[in-house]
């Protein structure tokens, strides 16, 4: 929870049940909630292993689509690779940061898991004009350079968030797909700014590409204590909107509540005699020196 804007962090403590609709989603954060990405792969079937120490690698029947969730192993937590055959390297992959938006994994395994259902192709298209479509209808720009083989696609309200897609010719291609290349197509939302970013190689889908971009602009909903200062910070500059979503607590939430402003006093309470305590007592006055001699 973010504890930088004194508005939000009140509302937090007064209304720790209040969730909030978050316009776009790019700018939600995460949520400890991580199995909805997983769910609709395990729906359709897929097996998951799991380490016992939070580490999860979820994998269909046919060992052709792989969801690896690994945290705290690094900045990309989320690794989706897809195969053609079990052992061969990866048609494509995508790999997210930490902080990426649950919602915009979950775009990713909902479509793999209508693949597993439908028997759709588990390749496509990559980077056509699909993806494009949801940036142009929300009023992102997009630039083309030609020096360097990219596209850049930048928010109005916050230039410094990009998506690039690297359309320059490989060398290699199969050599650069097999390393795990990652540089095709990039998000980077924030990256200074408890951010995030995803990177998918050349041969994915554009479908996949469509679901992620349309993921990160629809609204996406927080418990306010899961609020952070990217949301509040892209509230402030008028790149996102917060809005409280109607609500009325619970008899629980109300108790929890109190508990939250009690400790919260005790604490506070606690801290002020702590310092006074520690606080130098003052220095006596110096002794007052023998009076006059009589005479």
């Amino acid at each position: 929870m973010t504890t930088a804007n004194p508005h939000w962090a009140k509302r937090a403590r007064d209304r720790p049940w209040q969730q909030v609709r978050i316009t776009p989603a790019l700018y939600a954060g995460p949520t400890q909630d991580t199995e909805r990405a997983i769910r609709p792969l395990t729906d359709a079937g897929a097996v998951r292993l799991d380490d016992g120490r939070g580490n999860q690698l979820i994998i269909s029947t046919d060992g052709r689509i792989r969801l690896g969730f690994e945290p705290g192993n690094g900045e990309v937590v989320w690794k989706v690779a897809v195969h053609e055959r079990p052992f061969l390297p990866p048609l494509w992959t995508v790999g997210l940061t930490e902080n990426t938006p649950i919602e915009v994994v979950q775009a990713i395994t909902t479509d793999l898991a209508d693949r597993l259902r439908t028997g759709r192709r588990l390749t496509g298209g990559a980077a056509d004009d699909e993806w494009r479509t949801p940036l142009h209808t929300h009023g992102w720009t997009l630039t083309w350079d030609a020096a360097t083989g990219t596209e850049t696609a930048c928010s109005e309200y916050s230039p410094q968030d990009r998506i690039v897609l690297n359309t320059r010719a490989f060398l290699d291609p199969e050599e650069w797909e097999e390393a795990g290349q990652d540089a095709f197509w990039s998000v980077d939302i924030a990256g200074d700014f408890d951010g995030w970013s995803a990177a998918a190689s050349i041969s994915t889908p554009d479908q996949i590409l469509h679901a992620m971009v349309s993921a990160m602009l629809a609204p996406a909903v927080r418990a306010i204590g899961d609020l952070d200062d990217l949301a509040v910070g892209a509230a402030v500059i008028g790149a996102a909107e917060l809005t409280e979503i109607p609500s009325n607590p619970t008899p629980l939430d109300v108790h929890r509540a109190q508990a939250a402003r009690r400790t919260s006093s005790a604490r506070a309470a606690a801290d002020s005699t702590r310092i006074a305590c520690s606080a130098p007592a003052p220095s006596p006055l110096p002794a007052a020196g023998p009076g006059p001699r009589p005479r």
